[in-house]
């Protein structure tokens, strides 16, 4: 094998493509993973918990249009 450059080249190739296989394996894994997750909530008005007394006391006082 080590007489035709040829056959050398082509087996480093292969060698590089077995390599990227399993790169790309574990990053379409990961990916998957990260897809499962929830989404996050984009909205930045929504409310994610109960107003403090202390905002409650201040807003209650306003008139709201």
């Amino acid at each position: 094998m080590a007489d035709n450059p040829n056959l050398v080249r082509a087996h480093d190739l292969a060698a590089e493509i077995t390599e990227q296989n399993a790169r790309l394996r574990e990053l379409l894994a990961r990916s998957i993973e990260v897809l499962k997750l929830l989404k996050p909530e984009t909205f930045l008005g929504r409310r994610t918990q109960e107003p403090s007394a202390m905002e409650a006391r201040t807003t209650r006082g306003h008139l709201r249009r």
